[in-house]
């Protein structure tokens, strides 16, 4: 399979089909069937922290998805047009006190928890750029 790449705007309307189209792309990958729909919700919140973190929430601002099949291994970049990159602990550690009822940094944790590995960096010209890893059998 030769990498996909999609581009779309940061607004919430496409995510519903962003989240369709991740899993048919997972499914033609070799994702196992019972795991789609933790690879699109992983996927999403990537996404979703770039919209709203990177972008802005601003229309006018793309965030970009690739997936890729390397050997073993579904590959996945999502890049937005911020250069913010969170630090080593976001989405590892639990929330204390207040922070517990705080919906800051969820997304990360989940989308560290359902992939097998996400990074966070800075593309060549400064963007943030994150990749998960999904295994195929």
């Amino acid at each position: 399979m030769k990498p996909v790449t999609v581009s779309v705007p940061s607004l919430e309307v496409f995510l519903e089909p962003l989240q369709v189209f991740v899993q048919r792309v997972g499914a033609v990958a070799g994702v196992e069937e019972d795991e789609l729909t933790s690879l699109s919700i992983a996927v999403i919140e990537i996404v979703k922290n770039g919209m709203e973190h990177g972008n802005g929430m601003d229309g006018d601002k793309p965030v970009s998805i690739r997936m890729e099949v390397l050997p073993g291994r579904l590959q996945i970049q999502v890049e937005d047009q911020g250069s913010w990159v969170p630090g080593e602990q976001i989405g590892y550690k639990p929330a204390e006190g207040e922070e517990i009822f705080s919906d800051r940094g969820r997304g990360i944790l989940i989308a560290r928890n359902l992939a097998r590995w996400v990074e966070f960096g800075l593309t060549e010209d400064g963007r943030t750029q994150a990749t998960l890893v999904w295994p195929l059998t």
